[in-house]
């Protein structure tokens, strides 16, 4: 699912560069008369027009083999994606990134003489009053004079300093700092973290961004699930501190942990107690009547203007379980993709075959 995702993420790139190859035409290539070269002696005209006529070619506008697979592959995932609505999407345990969606990535920078640093974050989204935990692994090097800041993006502002404390030798012999940050109701948007050591003399600093939250909404549980068409429906409880157009994501799992599905649900909420509806594709169940998991939440307010902030929620548990659901009260009928996107799909398929 990835890999098939990536692929369509491409599809705008490539479809801006198709103007280069787009023939000049909507209409069939029509034939290109050649201009037979002048002689000495005029031809008669039956001659004239049987030479022209015999130096008439049919040119065929084509794209580029490379242009035509890139199309090729693009329909073939496209064609994969429709299979399922946008709202149920099979997870497989390979999905890392939809698996853990909050999950910050480790990047060692490289130092002097083979040497290593990385900042260590357990996610890189946070919600008040979550503490931020930090650590600098150092590999191949001493480090002292260790700092870590915190500056808003959105003005620079100095919002927290403190100074990180080595802790116990990892089994490779290097070093580990770490502070505890306290949250601070301030903090809202966008911020730099930066850590500063210095080591052989010089003094060096690595920075990572991560995003800290007032929650807008809260999910704070999650009612019995029902059967309507070939769905089956998981009401989403939330408690709402700012209305606006909510995007819900979550992930289904089976009582052993195995991954089934990516679920998403938009819609417009006001303040208050609510409920958001998650529905589940009969597909996407595998045949599999429960009991299920939901977790792996991310909970956005979608930004209603330009230069609006996208503002995050929470959720009061990490998951929550499902109760078990007969897979007999939903239909086989089999998901219909919209006329658009199956024009998008015809479309790619014809360029395909240029």
């Amino acid at each position: 699912m990835a890999k098939l995702g990536w692929i369509i993420l491409s599809l705008t790139a490539l479809l801006s560069g198709l103007w280069l190859f787009w023939p000049t035409s909507a209409a069939k290539p029509q034939p290109v008369a050649v201009p037979a070269l002048s002689a000495e002696a005029a031809l008669p005209a039956a001659a004239s027009s049987t030479a022209a006529a015999q130096a008439s070619v049919t040119v065929t506008e084509r794209l580029p083999a490379s242009v035509s697979d890139s199309f090729q592959l693009l329909a073939t995932a496209y064609a994969a994606e429709l299979e399922y609505p946008s709202y149920a999407r099979p997870l497989h345990p390979d999905d890392s990134h939809l698996l853990n969606p909050n999950q910050y990535v480790v990047q060692p920078v490289p130092l002097d003489g083979g040497a290593s640093a990385a900042i260590v974050l357990d996610k890189y989204r946070f919600s008040y009053p979550q503490p931020i935990v930090v650590s600098l692994e150092v590999s191949g090097l001493s480090v002292h004079n260790v700092n870590v800041q915190l500056h808003s993006e959105q003005n620079s502002k100095l919002l927290a300093a403190e100074a990180m404390q080595q802790a116990a030798a990892g089994p490779d012999a290097g070093e580990t700092w770490q502070v505890e940050l306290s949250p601070n109701a301030n903090w809202d948007g966008p911020i730099e973290l930066s850590v500063s050591f210095s080591a052989n003399g010089r003094e060096q600093t690595l920075k990572t961004g991560i995003a800290y939250s007032q929650p807008v909404a809260t999910i704070t549980g999650v009612g019995s699930s029902r059967g309507v068409g070939s769905d089956m429906l998981i009401p989403v409880k939330l408690t709402v501190e700012q209305a606006g157009h909510y995007r819900l994501r979550a992930n289904l799992f089976n009582a052993e942990g195995q991954p089934l599905a990516l679920l998403t649900a938009t819609e417009k909420l006001s303040s208050g107690k609510t409920e958001l509806m998650l529905r589940a594709y009969k597909a996407v169940l595998r045949g599999q009547e429960g009991p299920y998991v939901l977790s792996g939440f991310v909970l956005e307010r979608r930004s209603a203007a330009p230069g609006e902030l996208t503002r995050y929620g929470d959720s009061e548990q990490s998951e929550y379980p499902l109760e078990l659901f007969s897979l007999s009260q939903l239909s086989d009928e089999p998901f219909q993709a919209s006329a658009e996107e199956r024009q998008r799909l015809q479309f790619l398929q014809q360029m395909a075959e240029q």
